[in-house]
């Protein structure tokens, strides 16, 4: 029996929340309506996220590019109150300070349309280059003096336009490229808000035992590093894993940029407990905040990433290159849902891990202390404001575990909901729905006391509503073969399930959904079938159906 104990630390840290790089918003105009409404949005809203990264802020934006961007944040982390994070994709070159001041005053302009005309009041931070990057990935990390400049001369232009979006420095990846953070502390900690930097890791392979003390001491230097410095907070932008150390494939013209492990059925879904095992020990080590890349795959084909067009602005301007044949072509497969030209967007295994991990370890929440001596169990836990608690454990183990966790905090007023993730059994559904609780466990003397799966991960929380009725929607209807019904008024729904029988006063269940989606309307392929009978339910935020 492995003793775990959960407690609250006099002093708890805080912590901001996971979420992505979100690839999706640059796309957005390109998006077919039930991919977004049926998978990018529905599934977004049901994990709600507590941060978010994307590639935005651009000088040279176009109206059309700027106002799609903000009915994409109007859709997705306006809805779910998530704190987004912005990076150029690729600093800009300029030769002299009045380029580079008109520059930097022509993003402040951008942004302050945005959050002033459009209301994108979640714009948190800002960073001036993707990885350091400039003509190639990575040039400024040989000149931060630079980098410094340009921080600068952007903190001087967020003023005058009475910004509130703090400068993240230095977004650049790689362990060996971390002590960039120190010129940054040394020159420009003044103007800076927070500190930023990425992991693609790939010296580790998935089944490394080691890898969550290491990554744990690596987070942690950094963390007490900045902290010391006025309080600032250390954050993971990016991060991922990768199969070997050559991360690009090159053929026939093509760049091929892909999750090697996502191309082996079992390494695709055991590579959730590493990227878990990264999560848990970057929060254990005070990282403020971290973003996964990435939310979704790109489309095929795509062009090549780290160009400075305006954020594909005009109807996604790099397409049209491609097609022209002026521009090369990336394929980029490291999202946790599927982007195929046959219309598969379907959610990789790894996303019925994630998905829970991230919905709740949420942010504004407070981290917990963790003791415990089976080095194999690697464990993190928060405490949200309401008092609720989420414990999480991965299991390295390679038989079944039994635990005693004791959670020391505050009363505790209802079970604790258990929802496991078996690489070796993954329980997937077409519609990307988030799986329901195995489970739920009282405390039993501020115990409990259960069996963990072999090389699993298991979330415990009671962070949830408690709801006796279903809420349904009404006037479900077919006009034009499109089933449509009212919304829902629920202040805690988050989005719809359809079903469909051919008996009238059925019984809604999974094997008779049709559909998940975030909208009022469905639309069938070849039209709805009117002799058949549809109910539409709501589930909640706290995945009540």
């Amino acid at each position: 029996m492995a003793n775990i104990t959960v407690s609250r630390p006099r002093y708890p840290g805080m912590f901001g929340g996971l979420g992505f790089q979100n690839n999706e918003a640059i796309l957005y105009p390109t998006i077919e309506k039930e991919h977004f409404d049926q998978v990018l949005c529905k599934c977004y809203r049901e994990i709600s996220p507590g941060f978010c990264r994307t590639f935005a802020g651009y000088d040279n934006w176009s109206q059309y590019s700027m106002d799609a961007f903000a009915d994409y944040y109007e859709r997705m982390q306006k809805v779910t109150d998530t704190p987004m994070y912005l990076a150029a994709a690729k600093g800009a070159l300029h030769f002299s300070d009045e380029e580079m001041w008109q520059y930097c005053k022509d993003i402040a302009k951008n942004l302050a349309y945005l959050i002033n005309e459009k209301g994108m009041k979640h714009i948190r931070y800002y960073c001036f280059s993707n990885e350091m990057s400039q003509c190639g990935w990575g040039d400024l990390m040989d000149d931060l003096p630079l980098f410094g400049k340009y921080h600068q001369m952007l903190y001087r232009a967020f003023q005058n336009e009475k910004l509130n979006i703090g400068l993240l420095a230095t977004d650049a990846s790689e362990f060996s490229n971390w002590n960039t953070i120190d010129w940054c502390l040394d020159n420009i900690n003044r103007i800076t808000e927070d500190y930023c930097l990425h992991i693609y890791e790939r010296e580790h392979d998935i089944y490394n035992l080691d890898y969550f003390d290491f990554f744990y001491d690596k987070c942690k230097e950094v963390v007490d590093k900045v902290s010391c410095r006025d309080g600032k907070r250390f954050i993971v932008g990016e991060y991922r894993i990768q199969k070997g150390a050559g991360q690009l494939r090159y053929r026939k013209g093509l760049v091929i940029d892909v999750n090697r492990y996502f191309e082996d059925d079992f390494e695709r879904r055991y590579c959730a407990l590493m990227l878990t095992e990264m999560t848990f020990a970057a929060i254990n080590a005070g990282v403020y905040a971290m973003a996964l890349w990435s939310y979704t795959d790109y489309p095929d084909p795509f062009s090549c990433a780290y160009s400075n067009d305006g954020g594909y602005a005009e109807g996604w301007s790099k397409v049209e290159k491609y097609i022209s044949g002026t521009t090369d072509v990336k394929y980029n497969k490291f999202g946790l849902f599927k982007w195929e030209d046959n219309g598969d967007h379907s959610a990789k295994e790894p996303y019925y891990c994630l998905g829970l991990v991230y919905k709740y370890f949420k942010n504004h929440s407070k981290v917990l202390d963790i003791a415990c001596e089976d080095k194999l169990l690697r464990i993190a836990s928060v405490q949200n404001r309401d008092g609720s608690v989420t414990v999480g454990v991965v299991n390295r183990h390679k038989e079944p575990t039994k635990v005693s966790l004791r959670i020391d905090t505050e009363t505790i007023d209802k079970p604790f909901r258990v929802y496991e993730y078996d690489p070796y059994h993954v329980v997937t559904n077409r519609f990307a729905d988030l799986p329901d609780a195995v489970t739920e466990i009282e405390l039993k003397n501020g115990v409990l006391e259960v069996t963990l799966k072999p090389e699993s991960v298991t979330i415990f929380t009671n962070d949830y509503l408690i709801k006796t009725t279903s809420v349904e929607a009404e006037n479900v209807g077919i006009v034009d073969g499109v089933i449509s019904w009212e919304h829902v008024s629920d202040e805690n729904h988050c989005y719809y399930r359809v079903y469909a029988s051919d008996t009238p006063n059925f019984v809604p269940s999974k094997d008779n959904q049709i559909a998940s989606t975030v909208a009022e309307t469905l639309t069938m392929e070849g039209g709805a079938d009117e002799s058949q009978f549809y109910r539409v339910l709501s589930v909640d935020k706290s995945g009540n159906v």
